[in-house]
């Protein structure tokens, strides 16, 4: 596809936008009838005539496609022959051990580059910048991929850093003079702790833009999560936040205004949905269900992805008229209920993350004797102790919740947070409920 005619689309008329999307995802869906073994099955069983979802309001009349779906039939999922595809990417499964494939054409690898290409201009990022890859690209990921292709297809310097060392990466930052860097937040902080911890003072060592993966910065009103904030004092530049998954093979990124990522309409149709499938209302909080255009390997419709976030509908300072997605305020499997109230692990740790004595934390759940959750906070400091009390008014300051807490080492806190490298993403909570019912 020549996406070089939709760079400016985000930039039309809403009526100018909903048209091109309407046609973009009406030949979606019936590539996806005539090419995809699962969905030639899954519309027969489900009664869905392809040839009548002619607009993005139509897709109400296609089920939804779960992780679960993936996982138990990855191989009909491939719509091209074997000789088409030119890369297999890896995603983690919920429902098996098993990871699901994730397989790309050509024309998806172009696509990627596409999408993180536009992902990083939005950002500011130009080809006059050098930019600091810090995710792997071994392994089967996607996201390093992703970033690397970008970073290329827009000009600039880029240095595929990979998930290494944080001394490692800051030698690079030191060697490269790094401009921008992308990579998980808490990962980039701790490449900051390296450096001051040996004399180094990040701050003014000329990175401007800090592009945060696979972590939520902002919280519910759009502001910087103290931690965040933190790691902007620390480095001395500003903080982007991006939204994408491998299933996506979409970024959704923050403009210069940084007011939620902006929707890219020639590459994805977004929906928020509520815990019975249906639509809620913008700005209402709900489940983020995804279909991707116009991927040929491994095509999706209306995919659940488990993330809980809201449509910002509102004219935003940069120009675009696209809509944007709020923050990730938690996964769908991850909420929990304590003495009445609802929370995130990410709630609470983001509650206590930026405090200086602590070195990290993760959370625990398990079912109470009640039936309700019962809560843990594991957390390591460094050095001060401030007490539990203290800990605990934090927490229940921010989040009217106050779980028990367990003080752990820094290396019990690693194994369990970051294990073997093997790891794609930081473990920061643990369900034990599923284990106990």
């Amino acid at each position: 596809m020549n996406y070089d005619k939709y760079r400016n689309l985000q930039y039309s008329e809403a009526s100018e936008i909903q048209q091109v999307q309407d046609k973009l995802l009406s030949g979606h869906i019936e590539y996806c009838a005539v090419n995809s073994p699962f969905y030639r099955d899954f519309f027969k069983k489900n009664k869905v005539d392809f040839r009548k979802i002619k607009t993005v309001s139509d897709l109400k009349n296609i089920p939804f496609t779960e992780k679960s779906d993936i996982a138990a039939n990855n191989a009909s999922f491939q719509a091209v022959s074997d000789t088409e595809v030119v890369d297999v990417c890896l995603s983690s499964a919920t429902m098996s051990d098993e990871p699901i494939m994730i397989f790309q054409t050509r024309e998806d690898i172009e696509r990627l580059s596409y999408n993180e290409e536009l992902a990083f201009a939005m950002a500011g990022i130009t080809e006059n910048d050098t930019l600091l890859v810090c995710a792997a690209l071994d392994r089967c990921f996607m996201a390093g991929l992703a970033y690397f292709l970008g970073g290329v297809k827009l000009g600039t310097r880029t240095v595929r850093g990979g998930a290494g060392s944080a001394a490692q990466l800051w030698y690079l930052i030191e060697k490269t003079k790094a401009t921008a860097i992308v990579g998980v937040a808490s990962f980039m902080m701790k490449i900051a702790m390296y450096a001051e911890e040996n004399g180094k003072k990040p701050a003014l060592q000329g990175v401007k833009k800090l592009i945060s993966i696979g972590e939520p910065v902002r919280d519910k009103s759009l502001a910087l999560l103290p931690v965040s904030a933190e790691l902007e004092k620390t480095w001395n530049a500003e903080l982007y936040s991006t939204y994408a998954s491998s299933e996506l093979a979409t970024s959704f990124c923050e403009c210069p205004a940084r007011r939620g990522g902006h929707l890219r309409p020639e590459l994805i149709v977004l929906e928020i949905v509520d815990k019975s499938g249906n639509p809620v209302p913008d700005g209402e909080t709900g489940e983020v269900v995804v279909t991707p255009l116009g991927i040929t390997g491994m095509p999706l419709v209306r995919f659940k992805t488990g993330d809980i976030s809201f449509i910002i509908d509102e004219k935003c300072s940069c120009g675009r008229s696209t809509v944007r997605i709020g923050p990730i305020l938690g996964r769908k499997g991850q909420m929990l209920k304590f003495r009445g109230t609802t929370v995130f692990p990410n709630t609470i740790l983001s509650a206590i993350e930026d405090k200086k004595y602590i070195y990290g934390a993760y959370v625990e759940a398990a079912t109470g004797r009640d039936g309700n959750d019962d809560i843990k906070l594991f957390a390591a400091l460094n050095g001060e102790n401030p007490g539990i009390e203290v800990l605990k008014d934090e927490i229940r300051a921010r989040t009217r919740v106050s779980p028990e807490i367990v003080i752990v080492s820094k290396e019990e806190l690693d194994s369990v947070v970051y294990g073997s490298e093997k790891k794609r993403k930081r473990v920061t909570f643990i369900d034990r409920r599923k284990n106990e019912q």
